[in-house]
């Protein structure tokens, strides 16, 4: 099934959740729900099927029953299937799971049903938390998910390309400027232009690459475009839709217009098509999320270890550098019958020292200010190569400082589905940027009206 058909599939399932749910509630236990051991404490929670998931699976979960006693049954489960099963277990007030890995913008959906434990009181230490990566945790004033991790969109460039001398001097004499990292969104299209169809060791070039496959791909690379040239996509109380505004039609037409330095089939590319591009070294350079630069270091996989060096998004007109943000919290459900013990085990998940052990083992980017400085992150070198594991960290930092969230309301999720369809219209050609968008603004103006 499609991305978009997924979407879609959701929503109808809202509705069609509380009957379900409630059917299952009477019958007395969720089919296939965990069952707790006897004489023992346990908590039963949904993580993603990530590396931050694995490594609670694997290593916190059993590392938590030894020093507890606690038992904590962990189910990974893909992103949508997350959604979908909170969305039917809430409505039925279903107690089977304790704790759910959360997208962050999920945070207003079911902050407004009511359906998470508030946990402003469970955390000692706030202020070592990223301020964002708190915020968008945060609904009507109440913090209903722990972060787990972040990952800012970031420009990726090939650092053993950009340090060619034949490249640089090639590029010299084709723009007349030096081959430096793009600090603009002007420098990094004509370094786009200039690399596309190049070959390097070996490899034929595509200028760039990024998630562009419809659903909610093309809208996530779309937004950094979009914040970096000043647009907002809706007004300030999410009741109208603002994308036909010049600033979203500008970030809208050259992100368009950079389609076209796109690999070949660029419609249907996603997270895993952009790493595996980076690991041939078929691009030149690339947005995607800051953590996923783990992938091009693995051997095993790449061709590019080592290489892959991060930037933060180029600015736009009026000098705004400005990334989509991606992350994931840590929740607890209100119907849970454990709430104490699952917030006790969503803190402890979160400590300073579990913070870097997570990132250590390729679970995401820190949420905490000071694991940026540990270092058990910061001296890591990779084997055989030399290169700083973790270089992408200083850059991650500095794109947390002006990165944005998604639009933050309970509305969101239709609202990636209805943008990513015109988006997708207009990355083939099947509609001009201002039809597009103007088609986008009606279809959201309709969806928040009813």
């Amino acid at each position: 099934m499609k991305d978009s058909q997924k979407r879609t599939a959701k929503l109808r399932i809202g509705a069609l959740g509380v009957i379900t749910a409630a059917a299952v509630a009477l019958s007395g236990c969720a089919a296939g729900a965990p069952q707790a051991d006897s004489g023992q404490k346990t908590l039963n929670a949904i993580f993603l099927p990530a590396d931050w998931g694995k490594v609670v699976q694997e290593k916190l979960a059993p590392e938590y029953e030894k020093e507890t006693g606690v038992k904590v049954n962990v189910e990974l489960v893909g992103r949508d299937a997350i959604h979908e099963k909170m969305a039917t277990l809430f409505a039925g007030q279903d107690s089977s799971y304790d704790i759910f890995n959360v997208d962050y913008n999920w945070i207003p959906e079911f902050g407004k049903g009511g359906h998470l434990v508030p946990l402003d009181n469970a955390l000692p230490d706030k202020e070592d938390f990223l301020p964002l990566s708190l915020k968008v945790a945060t609904w009507d004033n109440k913090l209903l998910g722990i972060p787990q991790t972040v990952h800012p969109a970031t420009l990726w460039y090939n650092g053993a390309l950009y340090n060619d001398q034949t490249m640089k001097d090639q590029y010299q004499a084709a723009t007349g400027t030096a081959l430096t990292v793009p600090k603009t969104m002007d420098e990094w299209l004509t370094q786009v232009k200039f690399f596309n169809g190049k070959t390097f060791k070996g490899q034929k070039l595509s200028g760039w690459a990024a998630q562009a496959a419809k659903g909610f791909g093309n809208v996530h690379t779309w937004l950094s475009f979009a914040y970096s040239y000043g647009c907002k996509p809706f007004n300030d109380d999410f009741t109208k839709s603002t994308l036909t505004t010049s600033e979203c039609i500008g970030a809208t037409e050259r992100w368009s217009e950079m389609m076209k330095y796109m690999p070949a089939g660029a419609n249907d590319f996603t997270y895993d098509s952009v790493t595996t591009a980076a690991q041939q070294g078929s691009i030149a350079t690339a947005i995607q999320w800051s953590w996923g630069q783990f992938a091009t270091d693995n051997p095993s996989a790449s061709k590019t270890v080592g290489d892959w060096q991060m930037t933060t998004i180029p600015a736009g007109p009026t000098g705004l550098s400005s990334a989509h943000l991606a992350e994931w919290v840590i929740s607890v459900s209100k119907y849970s019958k454990n709430t104490e013990e699952a917030t006790k085990f969503a803190v402890w998940l979160e400590s300073k020292k579990n913070d870097v052990l997570q990132a250590a083992n390729g679970g995401g980017d820190p949420v905490r200010a000071s694991s940026y400085s540990a270092p058990t992150l910061t001296e890591q070198k990779l084997e055989g190569n030399g290169a700083a594991r973790f270089r992408r960290l200083p850059v991650t930092l500095e794109a947390m400082k002006t990165a944005q969230p998604r639009p933050f309301f309970p509305g969101e999720e239709t609202w990636e589905t209805t943008l990513s369809t015109e988006l997708s219209a207009i990355s083939l050609g099947q509609r001009g940027v201002q039809e597009g968008l103007s088609r986008a603004d009606e279809a959201v103006d309709k969806n928040l009206s009813q």
